[in-house]
């Protein structure tokens, strides 16, 4: 407990308790000693309103009005406390009682927040809370069924209401009671038409149950010279608005380390949030309906795991968090994955925008752990932030800089493994680019689950507001770090915070965490245990306080009333193997406040899980005892998890320390003759032989194979080729497949070949190694990369103005424009458009300096298109066409790049920012 600095508890308490009786009792004792009696004054003393005896008189009249106002919000705030639910009553000097009673109730619930080495396991058996019902329940039964949408019952929800609200008529109760009944409910009962719906249980929807709507929060990158004001006025509509920006973003952690601490300061680079609705959005303190913003996800009991429905996730897609409990969400049998020991693990279901939502499966990965299918999406956000911050920030090439293709910096299996199966989730739709990925993953909602594990088929997600879970066994470590790391990736935005105790943090994760953490700010290392629980007290206290203040019930209706405010999600990550008393009220007290924890060790008052070898729950004990017990919880061994938190650090901007080495193809000799099949990898492929035509679309694999060999002139064998396209198959099958899709790419090409191409191989064989037949076939990108050797071995300027206009001829677009194939994407699609960039700009440059203006200019601007992404192609346009004259022009680029910068939520380079500002100060072009 902290009160003013005091962070021992019998201190703590001490103080708030001689406080709270100085006041009640002091004031009224000095009052009666010295005071008494009171004179008061006569109707001439009134007539003279400056007499001593009456200024005496109000002055005392005014204190013990006072003093019986601070009695009575002492009363309210004892009754409320002993009915253990906040009073409506509002009276003067409540602040203030409430925080002396929070603080003696928080402080008074063990004599001495002893360490935890000192408190002997006896204790904590002795004060087991655990009920004989919570030790004989049993697993919760796998229940198979058809497609489905889970609803999780609200107070005040009849059948009729949810019929209505859900499925467009009231009069659909019925199918609701066909699908419920005879189902265990959470509260181990069977369901009944008859009886009344208990908040907190699940039940089961028809498919065409509507799916909840959710908003992406609105962002402004504040540009240099801008003003709170300004941008008020601009996004709000007023400028006198701009308190509700401050509010909304005051000590807020900022890109460069700093926070919005006083309004008329702004960094440029700044990310501020804006309110939902823009200009018609009215934050509204002190006015929140209760009964519109009761939160959609309450429970029955006082504590909220007694009633703890198995949900569904929803809002997985993309690596969404669970920010919002859903109404309804699908639930749908899923495959079992090879390797685990559940009967058929699944992942959290991932809605798409149609009705029907394809089954989302977890992620075994290479190195051994097991993941939900949503954390992957968060690790693929964090890859593509990465490229974004690599790719915006590379330089303009000097003119005698040599152009290169670039080996991709490596990624550890685990990472691949995720970032493949993010890809994977969706296999008919374009893949989005860097850009679309990680503009599209802003969200400020912070998570109130957890996601647990899986039994059979069934998702687990434990409500993270009072959790307090304990874990032992020898897989213990490996589910903290799926914890630790699965809240990590939904943290940005200030959404949520995890404490850890240094010295366990680095056992976790090795001692490399340390220097992650700067890049790492949701994820907070302190000194020691202690000193994690002294944190967790003072944010209990100061949350319970907003609830007082703004007259609400939970942290839910608190994030509506004040979205201004702070408020992250809040988990403790700590090994207490002897467990906490101490930890353990505190725990019980935060269950509506967004605070949680998970330790290794034990717990009296929580969940204690123990887990074996393969991370099966063997044996639970506790309140969600009944909801673990033979779950195989999510795990993450230490080489994976600190290759993840190293991603997560390089998403969040930390530099990489990555050695340049050229990956340039080795590109066969030219033919003499004239070569009939022509392959445009360059851009949207195509394949023509003598300018006829070839569809390859209904024969996926032959053109994937086609692209691999394009792209390794020298040449695969069969198991390199079969680990590229078929590293799931086992290695016979993977070979059939091979030899199917050689022949269908090799009878395509041949059935459009004139009559001396008919025989022809078109993929030669050579011992164990197939390679495309350079007599028959011209490669674009072959091409591309010959004109990149003759600019970097060109002896004089035009020569190699030659040769990079070569280049920027076949530059048509990026490598396999719309083709998804992992290994395309994570080895060869991005290093080969920078290198293009790059050409481009040099090109342009030399053009520049020869006088050529125009042609720089439209050399630049297909730079631009390939890569809007990389400043210096955008910067190299704006400031040629500002010293042409063509201000206009420049400004229009200029507004489009910030209008793209300020989507991620990212500031200009130092040297974009230059050339903005010299923009800016220009007079606008006169009309001719």
């Amino acid at each position: 407990m902290t009160l003013y600095g005091l962070r021992h508890p019998l201190l703590a308490r001490t103080a708030a308790g001689a406080g709270l009786i100085a006041l009640l009792a002091g004031i009224p004792a000095i009052l009666l000693i010295f005071f008494w009696p009171i004179v008061l004054p006569t109707l001439d003393d009134l007539a003279t309103p400056g007499e001593p005896v009456v200024i005496k008189t109000l002055l005392l009249a005014t204190v013990w009005t006072c003093w019986a106002l601070f009695a009575a919000a002492v009363t309210v705030e004892l009754v409320g406390v002993a009915r253990a639910r906040r009073s409506h009553v509002r009276l003067p000097f409540q602040r203030l009682a409430a925080y002396l009673i929070t603080s003696i109730t928080v402080a008074a619930t063990v004599p001495v927040a002893a360490p935890r080495a000192l408190i002997p396991a006896a204790a904590i058996a002795a004060t087991s809370g655990e009920t004989p019902s919570q030790t004989a329940a049993g697993p919760h039964k796998t229940e198979l069924t058809e497609a489905y949408v889970s609803y999780v019952v609200q107070e005040r929800d009849t059948l009729w209401t949810i019929a209505e609200k859900q499925l467009g008529d009231p009069m659909r109760y019925r199918d609701i009671i066909a699908l419920n009944q005879g189902r265990t409910m959470n509260d181990g009962h069977p369901f009944t038409h008859g009886e009344w719906l208990q908040p907190g249980c699940t039940l089961h929807l028809p498919a065409d149950a509507r799916k909840p709507q959710h908003t992406r929060a609105r962002t402004h990158t504040v540009a240099p010279g801008e003003t709170l004001w300004g941008i008020s006025k601009e996004h709000l509509g007023k400028g006198d608005r701009y308190k509700k920006l401050f509010k909304l973003n005051k000590g807020r952690p900022q890109p460069d380390g700093g926070k919005l601490r006083d309004p008329d300061v702004l960094e440029p680079g700044w990310r501020l949030i804006l309110p939902k609705h823009g200009r018609d959005n009215r934050v509204q303190r002190r006015t929140l309906s209760r009964h519109a913003a009761e939160p959609a996800y309450r429970f029955s009991s006082p504590h909220p795991s007694d009633s703890l429905p198995s949900i569904a996730s929803s809002r997985l897609a993309s690596g969404e968090n669970i920010s919002s409990p859903s109404p309804g969400t699908r639930a749908v049998s899923l495959h079992p994955v090879a390797g685990s020991n559940a009967p058929g693990p699944s992942a959290p279901q991932t809605p798409s925008s149609d009705a029907a939502a394809s089954p989302s499966e977890v992620i075994v990965l290479p190195q051994g752990g097991m993941m939900a299918l949503s954390f992957a999406g968060g690790i693929a956000v964090a890859l593509a932030a990465t490229r974004l911050h690599r790719r915006r920030r590379l330089p303009a090439p000097t003119t005698d800089e040599p152009i290169s293709v670039l080996v991709p910096e490596p990624q550890p299996p685990a990472v691949r493994a995720l970032e493949r199966a993010h890809r994977s989730r969706d296999t008919e739709a374009e893949p989005p680019n860097d850009f679309e990925v990680v503009s599209s993953a802003f969200e400020i909602d912070p998570p109130i689950t957890l996601k647990a594990g899986i039994r059979g088929d069934d998702p687990v997600h434990l409500p993270l507001s009072g959790l307090n879970l304990a874990l032992t066994g020898p897989g213990a470590d490996d589910g903290i770090r799926a914890v630790v790391l699965d809240l990590l990736t939904q943290a940005d935005a200030y959404r949520a915070s995890i404490l850890i105790p240094a010295h366990d943090a680095e056992r976790w994760f090795g001692n490399t965490v340390f220097a992650l953490t700067d890049h790492l700010p949701e994820l907070q290392l302190v000194a020691t245990f202690d000193e994690a629980i002294h944190q967790l007290e003072e944010q209990l206290v100061g949350r319970r306080g907003l609830l007082q203040d703004y007259e609400v019930d939970d942290i839910h209706q608190l994030r509506q009333a004040e979205p201004g405010e702070p408020l992250p999600a809040l988990l403790l990550a700590a090994s207490c193997p002897d467990g906490h008393p101490y930890l353990d009220k505190l725990l019980t007290m935060a269950a509506d406040l967004g605070l949680g924890a998970v330790l290794t060790g034990r717990t009296a008052a929580g969940t204690t899980c123990s887990m074996n070898q393969a991370h099966r729950v063997t044996e639970a004990t506790g309140r969600l005892a009944a909801e673990l017990r033979d779950v195989t919880l999510f795990h993450l061994p230490p080489d994976a998890a600190t290759s993840m938190l190293h991603t997560l650090a390089t998403g969040n901007g930390m530099p990489t320390e990555h050695p340049e080495q050229p990956a340039d193809l080795p590109v066969p000799p030219s033919s003499a003759t004239l070569r009939p099949v022509r392959f445009i990898l360059l851009g949207e492929p195509s394949i023509d032989v003598s300018g006829t035509p070839v569809d390859l679309s209904r024969r996926t694999k032959a053109l994937e194979l086609f692209v691999l060999l394009a792209l390794r002139p020298k040449g695969l064998d069969r198991e390199e080729i079969c680990e590229h396209l078929w590293p799931d198959l086992e290695e016979t099958l993977a070979g059939y497949r091979f030899h199917a899709a050689l022949k269908d790419l090799r009878t395509a090409l041949r059935d459009v070949s004139a009559s001396d191409g008919k025989t022809a191989h078109f993929i030669e064989r050579s011992g164990r190694t197939y390679r495309v037949d350079p007599q028959h076939i011209d490669v674009d990108l072959w091409a591309f990369h010959q004109a990149l050797a003759d600019a970097r071995t060109a002896t004089n300027e035009q020569n190699k103005l030659m040769a990079l206009e070569t280049a920027a001829s076949l530059c048509l677009g990026q490598l396999g424009q719309g083709l998804k194939y992992d290994w395309l994407d994570q080895d060869h699609r991005w290093p080969l458009t920078i290198a293009s960039v790059k050409a481009l700009l040099q090109l342009g440059a030399l053009h520049e300096q020869a006088g050529h203006n125009e042609r720089a200019l439209e050399v630049y601007d297909q730079a631009y298109a390939l890569d809007p992404d990389m400043e210096s192609a955008a910067r190299s346009t704006i400031r040629l066409l500002s010293t042409l004259g063509r201000t206009d022009e420049a400004r229009q680029r200029a507004r489009h790049l910030r209008t793209r910068l300020n989507t991620l939520g990212v500031a200009p380079s130092p040297e974009t920012q230059a050339i903005l500002q010299q923009l800016s100060t220009r007079p606008p072009a006169s009309s001719r």
